[in-house]
């Protein structure tokens, strides 16, 4: 079992869970899941099974990781982790030089104690150098080898045990979209916030493309993201969808919305507090999968969210009637929207710590992506790799710290071409894999950059003629006040000398003053880069609309839309428009009623709460 022990000796009480080292515990589960495979396939109901899902306690992380506490000391842990240092270093002098412990031998090797990287992480700033924390990093990478191991492992125990019949197999796990989620806060109000671990780090949830490509794995099964429930938000999954449906694959939400049903959770975040509430959010969440290419099932696991017949009859019974028609529907994928590309290795490059993340991966599609009237898709940067990765107008870039000339290439193949729109985060290549540096986000951006070695909190005020600066309030400023180090900044002088435009200026700290966010047109490409995270909605509009991208609603409400299937979601009253790329045939999904051929655009007033969705094509979608 899992185990965590503090500096003055205590054993903490965690809920038990099998440690990810444990090679017993492993089988034990393989031949739990097998056996129960086994028995259903051997029942005379077995062709009622259309799938088997696996919910691991902690959902694919482990529970001492979502409380809080970073590092197991079980003793099987202890051994895999000696096991993993032997095997990268080779030699002791090896050891002893990344470490930069001169008497360490294998054999003294342990898992580190939270207090023990507490105190080293307080002498470094967020993103580190090779040398820096390796042991604390060496643990996330080992626990990587583990996890990767053991979600292998029980694929192929469900799939062998499994009969000659087209049955699937999923897993709630790869919560990647999550990356820098504040578990305790978000649900307990409790712990630390910027401080608190990355918990996917630490369970091993790194660069997790070989695990959804592992054969016999079809699909993930998550919850929807708890942050971002309630009216006026996007619906968005635990789980990578987009990297699913590249690979072939599938994710299924479990759509648990909370209602207002007495007694059942009726007062936790987001939960719809009447009836209009529930068919505007039920719709929107059906809206979402129609729109991405995945499933979501109601279901009621900590409460009957869905007993009042009311509920049934206003919100349930029309949505019904759309899905029930979509299998019939093509997914066809639209170029005008905004793809986030999310580096998911990039933590080892990183203190340890989930407050960058947060703001940069999940409050950056809260926020950001969610608002800014064109639709969103979220991949991994190894999703590039993929040969029928979709072309899309504007690309976000979060969290690309670490940049090589491989890197440099693929960007340069797949996203610098046809006149789109790269936008790239604060600390863009500030790494190449071991030193910190200015010299490879030059490079990328053709822009002289110099490296701070500061920590400061990040805030960017928007001006100047640019149409994109001009399309935006005055006074526009965005950022956070979260610190975080080292800084990349351009040299003075540089934005222009680079051929870029300066549309804000950066406020960090008395001593630097420089601009904070330039665009530029590359010919090929353009591309635009910000010292300061999340973006606003309405800025990342008008960044997307100079790369081409079709801006489908100017109003900040959230737009899901596809090529066949279009969505909008608002919260403020009065007129709206949706606009649509190219004239179509447009259908309203929830009356079945045919509004026009060759469209350009969708009149509509809004009530709040309020979502409409609409499909495109000549047929009659119910027909």
């Amino acid at each position: 079992m899992q185990r965590h022990i503090t500096a003055s000796g205590e054993q903490i009480d965690l809920f038990p869970q099998i440690s990810l080292a444990s090679e017993k515990g492993m089988q034990a589960t393989c031949d739990f899941v097998a056996n129960i495979v086994r028995y259903c396939e051997s029942q005379s109901w077995t062709d009622h099974i259309f799938t088997y899902l696996f919910y691991p306690l902690g959902e694919g992380l482990p529970s001492m990781n979502t409380h809080g506490y970073l590092f197991d000391h079980s003793p099987v842990m202890q051994g895999a982790y000696r096991r993993f240092v032997r095997a990268k270093y080779g030699t002791e002098e090896a050891l002893r030089e990344a470490w930069g412990e001169p008497d360490i031998t294998f054999e003294t090797v342990m898992v580190p104690l939270d207090e023990e990287w507490q105190g080293a992480r307080a002498k470094t700033e967020h993103w580190v150098e090779e040398h820096e924390l390796r042991k604390y990093r060496d643990y996330f990478l080992c626990n990587r080898e583990l996890f990767l191991r053991w979600y292998r492992a029980i694929i192929h125990a469900a799939n062998s045990a499994k009969t000659d019949r087209p049955v699937t197999f999923g897993i709630d796990m790869c919560k990647q979209p999550l990356m820098g989620w504040q578990i305790c806060l978000a649900f307990n109000g409790t712990g630390p916030g910027a401080d608190f671990p990355d918990i996917l780090a630490a369970g091993g949830s790194i660069d997790i493309a070989e695990i959804i490509d592992e054969p016999g794995l079809d699909f993930l099964v998550t919850p929807a993201d708890y942050t971002a429930r309630a009216m006026g938000y996007e619906l968005e999954p635990e789980g990578i969808a987009d990297s699913l449906r590249l690979r072939g694959k599938c994710i299924m939400i479990e759509n648990d919305c909370r209602t207002f049903v007495p007694g059942m959770e009726d007062d936790t975040q987001g939960a719809f507090r009447d009836l209009e509430e529930c068919r505007a959010g039920i719709l929107r969440n059906a809206a979402w999968s129609l729109t991405r290419g995945g499933l979501d099932y109601w279901c009621v696991p900590g409460g009957a969210y869905y007993t009042d017949q009311g509920i049934h009859d206003y919100a349930i019974t029309p949505t019904a009637r759309i899905l029930n028609a979509a299998h019939n529907w093509p997914h066809v994928e639209t170029e005008h929207a905004v793809a986030m590309v999310i580096d998911d290795g990039a933590c080892i490059h990183e203190d340890g710590t989930s407050g960058y993340q947060n703001l940069a991966i999940m409050w950056q599609r809260v926020l950001g992506l969610a608002h800014c009237g064109i639709p969103y898709r979220l991949y991994l940067l190894s999703d590039l790799l993929h040969d029928n990765m979709p072309d899309y107008r504007c690309y976000l870039f979060p969290n690309l710290y670490k940049l090589d000339e491989d890197r440099l290439a693929l960007l340069q193949r797949k996203i610098f071409r046809d006149g789109r729109m790269a936008i790239f985060g604060p600390s863009t290549g500030i790494i190449d894999g071991n030193a910190l540096s200015a010299e490879w986000a030059s490079r990328l951006l053709g822009v002289e950059m110099e490296l701070v070695r500061k920590h400061a909190p990040r805030r960017v005020m928007i001006g100047g003629n640019h149409p994109v600066a001009a399309a935006l309030p005055a006074a526009t400023v965005y950022g956070d006040s979260l610190p975080y180090g080292p800084i990349l900044v351009p040299k003075r002088g540089a934005v222009e000398a680079g051929g870029a435009i300066e549309l804000g200026t950066a406020t960090l700290f008395w001593q630097l003053n420089r601009t904070g966010l330039f665009l530029a047109d590359r010919c090929t490409h353009s591309l635009a880069w910000s010292v300061a995270m999340p973006l606003p909605g309405n800025l990342l509009r008008e960044l997307a609309r100079a790369g081409g991208c079709h801006v489908w609603d100017d109003d900040d409400d959230v737009v899901m839309a596809s090529d066949t299937i279009a969505a909008l979601h608002a919260v403020k009253p009065g007129p709206r428009t949706l606009k649509l790329p190219t004239p179509r045939t447009v259908w309203d999904l929830f009356s079945g009623e045919k509004l026009g051929d060759s469209l350009t655009e969708i009149q509509m007033t809004v009530t709040p709460p309020h979502t409409r969705v609409f499909y495109f094509g000549d047929e009659n979608p119910y027909a």
